[in-house]
């Protein structure tokens, strides 16, 4: 049968992929700062994982950053540097998937 556009189903990027960090990042108001010392939740992977379900603490955090799962050891990298926004963390992300 020809493709109808009806027998599709959405793909999502892994959570744990830069491709997931950009699709979130680009949902994200450029402007807005986050804590990159709060890991808490308030931090840019918290706040990412928390949209994803996924309970977030400072032991999480290190076990994250520190743990090459995918491609999310380099998830620390694009949230430590400046300037602390989710705009500068999509154009660091971006940067990385090339």
């Amino acid at each position: 049968m020809p493709f109808d556009g009806k027998n599709f189903s959405e793909t999502k990027p892994d959570v744990l992929s830069l491709a997931g960090l950009v699709a979130w990042l680009e949902t994200q108001d450029p402007e807005e700062r986050y804590n990159f010392m709060n890991f808490e939740g308030m931090c840019l992977i918290g706040q990412y994982m928390a949209a994803h379900g996924e309970e977030w603490n400072c032991r999480n955090y290190v076990r994250f950053t520190d743990t090459p799962v995918g491609e999310s050891h380099r998830f620390g990298s694009i949230a430590v540097q400046y300037p602390h926004t989710f705009g500068g963390a999509l154009e660091r992300a971006k940067a990385l998937l090339k």
